[in-house]
């Protein structure tokens, strides 16, 4: 009967090391398309270290999608990478410079590390790319709004 534990513990200690590398590396194996999705499910969850994972492989598949720079970029700055997220949202820019979810978020990270300037230039820009208005433009706008709000409650 010990035998038989014995022999049932290696095996599955055994198959618990093989099934790790697995585990770890499953994203590399599906398509980018499945990644996107699977990075557009982690941040629903606001689970930003899971979908930056899993968008840095992205990126690496999809160098030029826009979209998953900016995403990219998006969990880097929830996380409290602001060099990282401002470096992702120029690589987006660059492949679209009319990418108007980029430059919401972007003008979202200038309000965040002070720089109010820069964040009123990507409302200029979203105004010309929006002149009915456009989601982005509005809640850049409440972004910058609602840091002058507090601003003020804090004097």
């Amino acid at each position: 009967m010990k035998k038989f534990l014995k022999v049932g513990l290696i095996i599955f200690v055994l198959s618990s090391l093989v099934a790790m590398p697995i585990k770890a590396a499953k994203y590399d194996k599906k398509k980018p398309s499945d990644l996107y999705t699977k990075a557009i499910e982690h941040l629903d969850k606001n689970q930003y270290g899971k979908a930056q994972k899993v968008l840095r492989i992205y990126t690496r598949k999809k160098k030029d999608d826009a979209d998953g720079w900016t995403l990219l970029a998006f969990s880097s700055r929830k996380l409290g990478s602001y060099a990282n997220a401002e470096k992702y949202y120029e690589k987006a820019l660059e492949l679209d410079p009319e990418n108007k979810a980029a430059l919401e978020y972007q003008g979202e990270l200038y309000v965040v590390t002070n720089r109010p300037q820069l964040a009123n230039e990507n409302l200029i820009k979203l105004e010309s790319l929006c002149p009915k208005s456009c989601d982005e433009l509005e809640k850049l706008q409440d972004f910058i709004s609602s840091k002058i709000e507090k601003e003020k409650v804090n004097i």
